[in-house]
């Protein structure tokens, strides 16, 4: 039976793979994110050590590239609420942007702040890198995924499952 996932207000189906038993770790331990600071300093360590981050903060993790015939559309979105352009890699990211932008409890967004991985049941490293994060006015973070559920992969959806398993290992919602 597929399991659902909710992701900054949007319902989702992820396939019946969900988390724990998929090579999902069971503690933060065993995720490891790796970032990068405004600096150009390249951090690295497990979700345990690094969850206190202000990831609203860092370099995202990949360029938004713009060329002609690109079959998305990438862009960076003037947020008011963060004095500051935050990428995009589709409409749809930048309408949640827009979302999250016109949200009173928001306080700071970043666009794909980290990379996330772990060691699947197979042995091999598997590799995620979120949306957006975002900091709420009460303390509370968000880890966001935007993506149609009609081009959900079960490759990715396997994905998403991890990502909202470590995120609720340090108490953030996803």
């Amino acid at each position: 039976m597929p399991s659902t996932v909710v992701a900054a207000g949007q319902r989702r189906r992820t396939g019946g793979r969900g988390g724990g038993t998929c090579g999902v770790p069971e503690s933060a331990e065993g995720f490891e994110v790796e970032y990068g600071t405004g600096a150009g300093v390249r951090r690295r360590g497990t979700l345990s050590e690094l969850w206190p981050v202000r990831f609203e903060i860092v370099a995202p993790e990949r360029r938004f590239p713009s060329f002609r015939g690109q079959g998305n559309w990438c862009g960076w979105y003037w947020s008011a609420t963060c004095g500051d352009h935050v990428g995009y890699e589709s409409w749809l990211e930048r309408d949640r942007l827009v979302l999250l932008d016109f949200d009173p409890l928001v306080t700071g967004t970043a666009s794909q702040p980290f990379r996330l991985s772990w060691t699947g049941s197979a042995g091999r490293r598997i590799r995620h890198t979120p949306d957006f994060f975002v900091r709420r006015a009460d303390g509370t973070h968000l880890v966001v995924d935007v993506r149609p559920d009609d081009r959900i992969e079960p490759r990715d959806a396997v994905k998403f499952a991890a990502t909202a398993a470590a995120c609720s290992l340090v108490g953030w919602d996803f």
